[in-house]
């Protein structure tokens, strides 16, 4: 990418990100550390030699590492720096802001299911960001989304959702599209197609208080707030 050549903050940072694929890579690095592999199956569309050089360049500006992983991983790990994890709390707005342009829905979108992680970091507050988070009630629920396997742990310090495996064991187990599981996840109590969602009385209660303190999707969709 060429250079804005601009003495300004915003104008050297999208020197770094401000090319096309660039924040998806730190979106899914955002989620946990990756594997080249897993992260291009995680970005449907983007050639193998971009990415690549999408990498290259994070690495090069510091946001990114890589480590050599042990057996049995065997395979080049990429992950953010702690510098690299500070794009967190704008990606996450930047999300936000975003939401009214999904409110047609998917058509006929790429869809991921771990792609929902990043989405629970926009419904909910950053974890031990307000004293808000710290009444949210304690549950856990495995996510399976569209082959993928998520855990999502809410506790005192916030909520929070990594990849899982399949037999995770939870209180809770949702299981649909990512569209139906972000509406329950959001608090959207309108018609239409939701996740479906399984555990105890006291787990599901605890569940849907949950996803009752959670940024509403008729608050996100809605442009005037």
């Amino acid at each position: 990418m060429k250079s804005y050549s601009e003495f300004c903050s915003l104008s050297r940072a999208l020197d770094v990100i401000g090319d096309r694929w660039t924040m998806l890579v730190v979106r899914e690095l955002l989620v946990g550390p990756s594997r080249y592999s897993d992260l291009h199956k995680a970005l449907p569309g983007i050639a193998t030699n971009l990415l690549a050089s999408r990498l290259r360049t994070l690495e090069e500006a510091g946001v990114v590492a890589s480590t050599d992983a042990p057996a049995p991983v065997s395979a080049r790990v990429y992950a953010l720096t702690e510098w690299g994890q500070k794009l967190r709390r704008p990606l996450v707005e930047l999300a936000r802001w975003g939401v009214p342009l999904m409110s047609t829905g998917a058509g006929e979108d790429h869809s991921r299911g771990r792609w929902l992680a990043f989405a629970i970091m926009a419904l909910f507050p950053e974890p031990g960001a307000t004293q808000e988070s710290s009444d949210i009630p304690a549950v856990t629920a495995r996510i399976d989304a569209e082959g993928d396997n998520l855990l999502l742990v809410s506790d005192p310090t916030g909520v929070h959702a990594t990849m899982t495996s399949a037999g995770e064991p939870a209180e809770v187990i949702v299981k649909g599209s990512s569209e139906e599981i972000f509406r329950t996840l959001s608090g959207d109590r309108t018609e239409g197609a939701h996740a479906h969602v399984t555990g105890d009385a006291d787990a599901l209660r605890r569940f849907f208080a949950l996803t009752s303190s959670a940024l509403t999707f008729d608050r996100l969709v809605d442009r005037s707030t």
